[in-house]
């Protein structure tokens, strides 16, 4: 029997998860090995952020959800009425019996709470999707919760279901004045709202300035939906008998979160009569909490993306509630993903990133200018932001941005790009004149005015380093050569910043000029040193310094792609000789020092999960081996994994060591460095959400309510960076500014964004034939002129006198040419249709697909980009020459395949001709706007 095509297969698994979405899916309790001391719930945003506490000795189902700082109830309750018997499912409201709590999973994008109420088994589903490759759908901070079940007696039983939500999440304060109400979309879709009377943009953590909506399908069976206290409205549901009779007792639509004096809750309900049944199909609500701006960054509100897509909250609401089955088909087909590739890795590992997940992804809001004066939306300037969640008010931290750049470049690398656009345009401007990098947007979220502050000095090589390596990340992930051309030479600066300082931080000092004198200011502080448990408070720490030697080493592979000849070659000596210098200062008896001049330190050395995400093979294989003997010292390790290093007093940071994990030379080390986070994470004697930061002895960390604690901290993506490992690169293009109306919806990193639409697939298909015969007919006529161009250069070649040829920092590498490729499929539409619809999709840029090769663990996507790596040693018959660096000079060879030597071979001559035809022609069709999909089979 012939197997089914590649296109069969796909439409077959499609199906399959459509079909299974349909189902009840009724998880029956499994022995549970993963506990959680918080769960996420509803997890969208950093302010749309809610968990439910499970620590040991608790009844889940006797716990208020709470916001994620742990210190704020979110007023959410759940209700089941079973023949005239009411059990709760969520909260601790008054009415009703406590539910059976019997299992919980956490799956990349959802947590399911399988409960018993009486005859009645539960799975209470909280959904927030991840959508990495729709920027609408992502930036639409709502989640569904939904209810499935079915009897254990098989029998059919009289059911109701209710649920509801209290002010308490739109203000901090219980006697905050608020206003409500209720609006009826259509016939389709009908949802309450709330919000404080007198909002405020400058909150801490929970808004005081969104509106909180609670809404449903209003094709539901018995369906109602009324506003009035809680200790009305809920015993109403629970009264003694079959059905329920809801009624309201506000009159009006102000009050305020609680009565001062009777104590009572307005609340936001609705709730469903199913009748007699044995099955619970699928009953489903949407929660959200929108804010409006979102940051205001150098003065000016910049809005949700999702708001340029639909004419009003109403439509947009609408258009999320009514997806819900299509949003959980995406779910299950991007968990699926996920979970088989970090299933490869192990199943602690595969807990830590299903944990993470949401927690990283929320942490990105995603933004756009103001609307012109003719209502058209800029989309060529879209910015994304993150707030500090769990350490500081800071905006855009750089640090926190780092740690979670394995996740933002394994779901879409073009979120890091949005990242880094707006420090990268507020630090290019004249407002900024320090050397080195700045450590975020601003102090207090959502305010984003710029620092400027001339104390960050202290972090210089710390920010430095990490902005280069993002850079350089992001645009090889992406394709998108856009902010390394365009911010070059900001990129640039600091580079020879970190030439000057990275090596022995502690002794580089930069000079100031104050308004009545002149300041020497120290720099000597990675970014650890902000939680001062972590006593990181000096610069002779060696994995700091060997963060500015990888954005050294980075510079010169950004150098090389803009095409900077004599910039890439300097760059490249000053890397060899610094890292020459750093590994002879840090090794000692067969291992590495964590702090220079200090033969008893070690630690881990996490910064070396550059070296590894780069390729920058900056690194000798020694020194790989020499940290895994490092971490080989009992002293080290404690019962919650390892310490930070010798100094940190027994504490510890999860993303460091995951770092760490995936730069592990060996499955022995990493997987010992996984099973100590995983420990941690699974400690529910601990408190709060998810925290990066506490001590590898003990487990505990900081209270609730005590920054930086750690909670839900989107750092957690650094749990990705074992599968940021296997991101492909690809050819880096540069767009023409002003190209297209919007930047595209790619799926970036390893194509794990999303699925596109049956429709566009269709459409994929019919024009495939028609783009490849176009591609290959593009590719044949390049290679006839480069086959002429070379007979011509040969015979020219005969009669001239070889000279000595300036660098070129491609003729050393493969040529940027990658085999016929085509940008990945675009995501499903989510935008509205008909007289009311807003603006058009974005187009997606030209985004080149990876090659396949097969690797350890399969099929592997790898890099179609490569860049050489310079020897350690120039070969003796090679004359050195010199250029200026920290030491006085610094000797710097060309590789026998780059320049140098007088002349290149036929073959580099003709890969680097073959990638200006490319190069042209990708310029070409983006000017153009060509399609260049592939069909699906081909994906």
């Amino acid at each position: 029997m012939p197997l089914p095509s590649p296109r069969s297969f796909l439409w077959l698994s499609i199906a399959f998860l459509q079909l299974w979405s349909s189902w009840p899916l009724v998880v029956l309790a499994q022995p549970q090995s993963f506990f959680p001391p918080s769960i996420p719930l509803a997890v969208r945003s950093p302010t749309l952020s809610c968990w439910l506490d499970t620590w040991n000795g608790t009844n889940p189902m006797n716990n208020w959800p709470n916001f994620w700082s742990d210190t704020h109830i979110l007023g959410w309750a759940g209700l089941i009425k079973v023949d005239g018997q009411t059990f709760h499912w969520l909260g601790d409201p008054t009415v009703g019996n406590a539910s059976t709590w019997l299992s919980t999973t956490i799956t990349p994008t959802r947590t399911i709470l399988t409960v018993q109420a009486g005859p009645m088994i539960l799975n209470v589903t909280f959904l927030s999707p991840v959508e990495p490759s729709d920027w609408s759908r992502q930036s639409f901070p709502f989640s569904y919760m939904y209810v499935d079940g079915q009897t254990t007696d098989g029998n059919s039983h009289n059911v109701q279901l209710y649920s509801d939500i209290s002010a308490e999440w739109v203000t901090d304060s219980l006697t905050t004045p608020i206003t409500f109400g209720t609006t009826m979309v259509g016939s389709t879709t009908q949802y309450h709202q709330v919000q404080s009377s007198t909002p405020k943009s400058v909150f801490q953590d929970v808004a005081e300035d969104g509106t909180a909506y609670y809404a449903v399908q209003s094709a539901q069976p018995g369906l109602k939906s009324v506003i009035g206290n809680d200790q009305t409205l809920r015993p109403q549901f629970a009264a003694p008998g079959q059905g329920f009779n809801l009624a309201t007792d506000i009159a009006g639509s102000f009050g305020t979160v609680r009565d001062s004096g009777s104590g009572k809750f307005p609340v936001f309900a609705h709730a469903v009569d199913l009748g007699q049944t044995n099955t619970i199909s699928r009953v489903s609500w949407a929660v959200g909490l929108v804010r409006d701006p979102v940051v205001t960054y150098l003065g000016t509100e910049r809005r949700a993306y999702f708001w340029s897509q639909y004419p009003n909250i109403s439509v947009a609401i609408d258009a999320f509630v009514q997806d819900f089955p299509s949003a959980l088909t995406r779910a299950l087909a991007l968990e699926q993903q996920i979970l088989t590739d970090a299933g490869a890795v192990s199943a602690a590992y595969t807990d830590l990133v299903s944990l993470a997940t949401r927690q990283v992804m929320a942490g990105v809001e995603i933004t756009l200018p103001p609307q012109g004066s003719d209502g058209s939306w800029n989309f060529s300037d879209v910015q994304a932001f993150m707030k500090d969640v769990g350490a500081t008010q800071r905006v855009n931290p750089t640090e926190t941005i780092y740690a979670a750049l394995p996740a933002l470049l394994y779901f879409n690398s073009s979120l890091a790009g949005m990242l880094l656009e707006p420090m990268l345009r507020y630090q290019a401007s004249a407002d900024y004149t320090n050397p080195f990098a700045t450590p975020d947007l601003g102090l207090s979220y959502p305010s984003a005015p710029g620092d400027a502050s001339n104390d960050d000095v202290i972090y210089g090589v710390e920010n430095s380093g990490n902005m280069l390596i993002m850079a350089l990340a992001q645009a090889r992930t992406s394709g998108d050569g856009t902010l390394i051309k365009k911010y070059y030479p900001l990129l640039k600066g600091w580079a020879n910043y970190l030439v000057s300082n990275a090596l022995i931080p502690s002794t580089q000092q930069v000079l100031f000029p104050l308004p009545s004198n002149e300041s020497l200011i120290t720099c000597r502080n990675p970014a650890d040193a902000r939680d001062s448990t972590l006593a990181q408070n000096h610069g002779n720490v060696t994995n700091l310094a060997l963060k500015g030697l990888i954005g050294i080493q980075a510079m010169f592979e950004i150098s090389s792609l803009v095409s900077e000849t004599a910039d890439a070659q300097e760059y490249a000596a000053n890397a060899t000789s610094l890292i020459q210098s750093w590994v002879a200062m840090t090794s000692s008896s067969g291992n590495l020092l964590s702090t220079y001049g200090s033969s008893t330190s070690g630690g881990l050395m996490y910064n070396m999960f550059a070296d590894k995400l780069l390729k920058t093979n900056i690194l000798p294989a020694s020194a790989y081996s020499q940290e895994s003997t490092t971490l080989a010292k009992t002293t080290l390790q404690a019962t919650f994994g390892f310490v930070l290093n010798s100094e940190s007093g027994g504490n510890t940071r999860s993303d460091w060591t995951l770092f760490s994990a995936a730069a592990a030379p060996d499955t022995t080390t990493r997987d010992l460095l996984i099973s100590g986070v995983h420990k941690r994470a699974s400690n529910n004697v601990t408190q709060g959400p998810f925290s990066n930061i506490y001590s590898a002895q003990t487990g505990l960390g900081e209270a609730a309510g005590t920054y930086p604690n750690g909670f839900a901290s989107p750092a957690q993506g650094a749990m990705f960076s074992l599968l940021s490992l296997n991101v492909a690169n690809k050819t880096v293009v540069f767009p023409v500014p002003g190209s297209g109306t919007a930047p595209g919806l790619s799926s970036g990193g390893g194509g794990n964004g999303g699925s596109s639409s049956s429709s566009h697939r269709s459409n994929t298909g019919a024009i495939a034939g028609g783009i490849i015969a176009g591609a290959f007919a593009i590719f044949a006529i390049g290679v006839i002129i480069i086959f002429m161009r070379r007979r011509r250069r040969a015979t020219a070649a005969e009669k001239a006198i070889s000279a000595p040829q300036a660098y070129n920092s491609r003729l050393g590498a493969p040529a940027l040419m990658s085999e016929l490729s085509s940008p990945p499929v675009q995501a499903s539409e989510f935008y509205p249709t008909g007289p009311n619809a807003s603006s058009p999709p974005p187009q997606q840029p030209y985004v080149p697909m990876p090659v396949r090769s097969k690797g350890a663990r399969g099929e592997t996507l790898q890099s179609s980009v490569m860049l050489p790596d310079l020897p350690a040693s120039p070969p003796a018959s090679q004359a050195p020459t010199w250029v200026s660096g920290t030491s006085g000079r610094s000797r710097v060879t060309a590789s026998a395949s780059g320049s140098g030597s007088g002349s290149t071979s036929p073959t580099t001559d003709l890969r680097t001709e073959m990638a200006s035809l490319r190069r042209e022609v990708e310029q070409l069709r983006a000017e153009r706007d060509i399609p260049t999909e592939a069909p699906p089979e081909y994906q």
